[in-house]
């Protein structure tokens, strides 16, 4: 599907629409979101007709609009460009057979001068017009606004040329069969950098070999990811530090019937988010001393942020079904739809740690997204109906202090309510904020920012239901104590035969 896209925004450009309508038909048989994205281009693809002239081929013409042209020169441009990930500078390449124009080797990654690059490529299938290219961020840009043209064939063939090679890059190495390069970065300043693989002719290539970035110092973590180790040290300490100092005011300043199972599970998120900063900060450290991260470490850590995203999905339904805070257990119906979503969600994240291309770790993410979008909405039900359910009692209940127990639920689920907004526009913010005011190099700070924002959201939820489920009543129904009290006493020092003015009662 990448290959097709690259070859579409070279004809687009070319205003080529019958190539257009060809390339749209094999997208949207190989690539199952291309099959959605030619649906919505507004092209009609038709089948194509043999003809009856030996060896060739002819297309039923095709006219689509200059708008459907730019939407699938669009669509492309940003669905056949997405980068591969990658965990770590120093990494070892074994790519399946492929025909792609370009491929990823790194993406990003952030250098100073001086760096060095060190480069061990094979090609089990030789192929003319192959290059490794270096590109810094500012050339890459300039790739994709400025797309290879298609230089023209020789002979009868007049479609058989390649796409153009003479493109500007940083650095660039031939590969036919072999290529071992090392060479210093020399720029003045600090930028990001992109390798890949360029094949011009796209001919099936079979790749691999060995790919080193190191910058100055021996520092094997990219440029933007540097100060990430210590964010984690400090952000692991901090949940794990305010773990410790709940369960003991739970033990030893909470009486024992205020104790509750919610209680413990807002305890166990706390504790499991820095287990989890932790488990990443090793990883980071393993990549720090050598270059790359195990496999194990890497999806030991991912694993148990599964769970953890899992524990606090369920902490936020519980909390708005009102166990233990508003009664005493879930119904039959209630349980099944909790232990469903957990079992589903984390079917689905050992699927995507475990997944080795993109379009497969995309599906399965997309799939959790929606799943736990789902219990969003439960929750935000659920919440307001308790919600509604409080505040019914309290408009039937006479002035006493079991109303102003009341009041306290209602006001704390009232705060839990802006709670657990601010828990959904937060990634919102934070992606918008990265991207227009956050330098490319401070991608620690947005971790920091992510980290803090959850370690306020938890501290929040426990400071806000800390007095449930026994809560004391407002203050301003201690009156209600007090006058009823004053009533008592008022009839007790009457004397007894003798109204309450004054006056003797009648014989």
């Amino acid at each position: 599907s990448q290959t097709i896209c690259h070859s579409m925004r070279a004809a687009a450009l070319h205003g080529d629409a019958d190539s257009i309508g060809c390339r749209l038909d094999r997208l949207a048989a190989t690539w199952p979101l291309g099959a959605m994205a030619v649906a919505n281009l507004g092209i009609a693809t038709e089948p194509t007709l043999a003809a009856s002239s030996a060896g060739s081929s002819e297309r039923r013409p095709r006219t689509p609009s200059p708008a459907a042209l730019k939407r699938a020169a669009l669509c492309c441009l940003v669905g056949g460009s997405l980068p591969w990930s990658s965990e770590a500078i120093s990494k070892t390449i074994d790519a399946p057979h492929q025909d792609a124009l370009w491929t990823f080797l790194e993406y990003d990654m952030g250098l100073d001068p001086g760096s060095t690059i060190e480069i061990d490529m094979y090609n089990d299938r030789p192929a003319n017009n192959t290059y490794v290219m270096v590109l810094t961020h500012e050339q890459w840009v300039d790739w994709r606004r400025v797309e290879p043209t298609t230089l023209p064939g020789s002979g009868a063939d007049a479609s058989g040329g390649g796409l153009n090679s003479y493109l500007v890059s940083y650095w660039r190495g031939t590969l036919k069969h072999h290529l071992k390069a090392r060479f210093k970065v020399v720029a003045p300043t600090k930028d990001r950098y992109h390798i890949g693989i360029l094949n011009a002719q796209q001919q099936t290539l079979k790749l691999h070999g060995t790919l080193s970035m190191v910058n100055p110092g021996g520092h094997e973590l990219p440029l933007q990811e540097e100060l990430i180790p210590n964010v984690l040290f400090v952000t692991s300490g901090l949940f794990l530090l305010s773990c410790l100092i709940y369960v003991c005011y739970i033990f030893f300043f909470m009486r024992r019937r205020d104790r509750t199972g919610m209680h413990y599970v807002m305890a166990s998120a706390l504790f499991l988010k820095g287990v989890v900063l932790l488990c990443w900060l090793g990883d980071c450290w393993m990549v720090v001393k050598y270059g790359t991260a195990s496999s194990w470490s890497q999806v030991g850590w991912q694993l148990l942020e599964k769970v953890q995203t899992i524990l606090e999905l369920m902490m936020f339904l519980l909390i708005a079904l009102g166990w233990k805070f508003l009664r005493a257990d879930l119904n039959r119906t209630e349980v099944r739809f909790a232990c469903g979503i957990s079992l589903i969600s984390f079917y689905l994240g050992v699927f995507e740690v475990a997944c080795t291309t993109q379009s497969t770790c995309g599906s399965y993410q997309l799939s959790r997204y929606i799943l736990h979008s789902l219990c969003y909405l439960v929750v935000i039900v659920a919440m307001n109906f308790n919600m509604q359910l409080v505040y019914q009692q309290i408009a039937e209940a006479p002035a006493s202090l079991d109303s102003g127990k009341l009041y306290r639920k209602y006001h704390a689920y009232k705060g839990f309510r802006w709670i657990f907004l601010a828990f959904i526009i937060a990634p919102t913010v934070e992606l918008f904020l990265k991207v227009t005011v956050m330098p490319w190099d401070a991608h620690w700070l947005y971790v920091l920012v992510q980290q803090l924002r959850t370690w306020a959201i938890y501290i929040s939820i426990i400071v806000t239901f800390s007095a449930l489920p026994h809560p004391s009543p407002l203050r301003v129904f201690d009156l209600t104590r007090d006058v009823a009290l004053s009533d008592d006493e008022a009839d007790e020092d009457v004397p007894e035969g003798v109204l309450e003015d004054g006056e003797p009662l009648a014989e």
